[in-house]
């Protein structure tokens, strides 16, 4: 093997370990491949789930080439031959291999082939494909194991560059969840907190009307304050492991328990995680977290208790505290926006105060 060819191997080797960004080390790898083969044209094509041709990135042929194209390789021919079949592969001309199935229109001719599979450990990643080497000669017993080097040193490279994103990905998370603590543990629970000491000051009967109203309003504030910090929390959470939504109701009661004097209980019946996904489990959310919102803001009770009922035909809510008791005829918003969702959805929502004291409310949706 000529010393040059070793030089430029050792060089490429060295340039796919830098690591400094995976494709453009990909792109320079196929680079590095026609120059040391001798080839004209040069590609690289991973493998997608499917078992077709992905990321396929290509040197040699110009851009002006490529729009005349009528297709690029989608893992049929050889290069689909070798996603089954991953063996080097030297082929001149291509056309007499048993799998060629010829080129689309506008494909540049070609007639020697080198193939090399990419193995990360015990996976196939995908095929270093090299036509035409240059002189019209074969592709050598010499090239394919240059080639086959760097097929080796790029599939350590992307298996390390894979071990990188992981770690990233890692540490994203890991800091997306202290985020998402500090802001339940250091700013709803304070704000909550605040909330509900307001709360009592409106009780007050010599507080002067003037002032319940600034009070009322900075309470509206808080509550919204309160709810957006909580959507961002979620929202942190959601993205760190796509949790069920038996955890997020559980994770929003055990939050209001930490906040709130009260004892609240939940009772969940029926396939809550395999029927409440998507659109429905998020309407579901909502509507619970306002309906126990209602409850802390207005019963003075002591005890709620929520059960979430999903059946064949529909999923129901009950909410129920041991309170005053809920006021028939006084306007709240909270409780015309329950009722708007649930006959979006072709339910219905309705509250009652009971007779030994305290309210029930009952949010229906039909399947």
């Amino acid at each position: 093997m000529a010393p040059s060819r070793l030089t430029s191997l050792s060089e490429a080797v060295i340039d796919i370990a830098k690591g400094e960004d995976l494709r453009a080390s990909l792109r320079r790898l196929v680079e590095n491949a026609v120059a040391i083969s001798g080839a004209t044209y040069g590609a690289l094509g991973a493998i997608a789930k499917d078992g077709s041709l992905e990321e396929f990135t290509y040197v040699g042929i110009s851009e002006e080439t490529a729009d005349e194209m009528a297709s690029f390789p989608e893992g049929k021919g050889l290069l689909g031959h070798l996603l089954t079949h991953p063996t080097t592969l030297r082929v001149n001309p291509i056309s007499s291999h048993p799998a060629s199935v010829g080129f689309p229109s506008g494909h540049p001719a070609m007639s020697s082939f080198l193939g090399v599979p990419i193995r990360i450990r015990d996976e196939i990643y995908g095929s270093l494909y090299l036509t035409e080497k240059r002189g019209g000669e074969d592709f050598t017993e010499e090239d394919e194991q240059l080639v086959s080097a760097l097929a080796s040193a790029a599939g350590v490279a992307i298996d390390n560059a894979r071990g990188q994103e992981a770690q990233h990905r890692v540490i994203v998370l890991a800091e997306r969840e202290r985020i998402a603590q500090d802001l339940h543990d250091l700013v709803v629970q304070r704000l909550f907190a605040t909330g509900l000491s307001l709360q009592a000051i409106t009780k007050d009967p010599k507080l002067p009307v003037r002032d319940l109203e600034r009070v009322r309003e900075a309470i509206d504030n808080l509550d919204s304050t309160v709810q957006q910090i909580r959507n961002t929390v979620f929202a942190l959470q959601d993205r760190m492991g796509g949790r069920t939504l038996r955890a997020r109701i559980q994770d929003e009661i055990n939050s209001l328990r930490s906040s709130s004097p009260m004892n609240i209980s939940c009772e969940f019946n029926g396939s809550i995680d395999t029927v409440l996904v998507g659109d429905i489990a998020e309407q579901i959310f909502a509507v619970l977290r306002e309906l126990l919102s209602n409850a802390i803001k207005h019963s003075n009770a002591q005890n709620v208790e929520v059960q979430l009922i999903c059946l064949i035909s529909g999923c129901e809510i009950r909410v129920t505290d041991d309170g005053v008791g809920f006021e028939d005829g006084v306007p709240r918003s909270g409780l015309l926006n329950l009722a708007t969702r649930a006959e979006k959805l072709n339910g219905s929502f309705e509250i009652n105060k009971l007779g030994m004291g305290g309210t029930r409310a009952i949010w229906k949706v039909r399947f």
